[in-house]
């Protein structure tokens, strides 16, 4: 009886060190794609809050349409100075903006005279993951502002 048990022992010997492998492995693999995914948002984030203020800066470049006297002014807005004011915000950021690859969407201007829409393009480079994704994983963000005179 002391054999056959010896024998189990033995058979069932390095089992829990493969086990622990296996753990080990997969908590890796999920510490990873959690990072990845993470980082992607984060820059998600970064992206969007810089198209928001650039639709704020675009927001303000507006003429006023209207006499005065007979119709109330209203402001308009023109896609080419949006364009303007967005290039002068993200060259006014330089490196502070913090995104690889920041560059203005081909959406980016006014399609009704009276919103900012901006578009803005980055790449998100995710830590422990950079080997399968080397360009980086591409990030758009877009963001509106009105453009409106109050009394």
């Amino acid at each position: 009886m002391a054999s056959a048990r010896s024998r189990a022992e033995d058979r069932e010997t390095g089992q829990t060190t493969v086990l622990i492998i296996g753990f080990v492995l997969l908590t890796l693999l999920v510490t990873s794609v959690v990072a990845g995914v993470t980082a992607v948002y984060i820059e998600h984030k970064k992206l969007l809050a810089i198209a928001d203020s650039a639709a704020l800066a675009a927001a303000d470049t507006f003429d006023l349409a209207g006499d005065g006297a007979t119709t109330a002014p209203v402001p308009v807005l023109r896609s080419d100075r949006v364009n303007g004011a967005v290039r002068a915000y993200l060259d006014g950021l330089g490196p502070d903006a913090g995104v690889d690859g920041l560059a203005i969407g081909a959406g980016t201007g006014t399609a009704d005279g009276r919103t900012a829409r901006i578009e803005l393009h980055g790449v998100a480079r995710p830590p422990l993951v950079t080997f399968l994704v080397p360009d980086g994983i591409p990030v758009t963000a877009t963001a509106q502002a009105r453009a409106e005179l109050r009394q």
